[in-house]
């Protein structure tokens, strides 16, 4: 368990990465919170592990919280945009030569585009 909150684990931000897109759809779908600013406020507070590594020099700590609160974004937008992608493909006609009205885009959906 202490290699997991360890700051140089690389694990932990990949899972970070995963709460923070579950969490912050969750809660653009149900609340219309800006899920974009909601994961950004998440990763920081999941960058917050770096600190229970008390063998890590302070200014170190201060740079991995920030390259792994960034990280966790990353991860967290890189998750999202691919269900976005899933999610639309979905949405289209089977059948190219049939072409009919456009599906609306439903504003409840759990997937958005984050960087609109």
């Amino acid at each position: 368990m202490e290699d997991f909150l360890s700051s140089k684990a690389t694990i932990t931000p990949g899972i970070a990465g995963v709460s923070t897109t579950l969490i912050a759809g969750t809660l653009y779908s149900q609340f219309a919170l800006p899920a974009k600013w909601v994961g950004l406020a998440l990763s920081l507070l999941f960058g917050l592990t770096v600190w229970a590594d008390k063998q890590v020099p302070i200014y170190q700590r201060l740079v991995f919280y920030i390259i792994n609160s960034l990280t966790i974004f990353a991860v967290a937008i890189g998750i999202n945009q691919a269900g976005l992608a899933v999610e639309m493909s979905s949405r289209q006609p089977k059948d190219p030569k049939v072409i009919e009205r456009q599906v609306p885009q439903q504003s409840d959906s759990f997937f958005h585009d984050w960087l609109r």
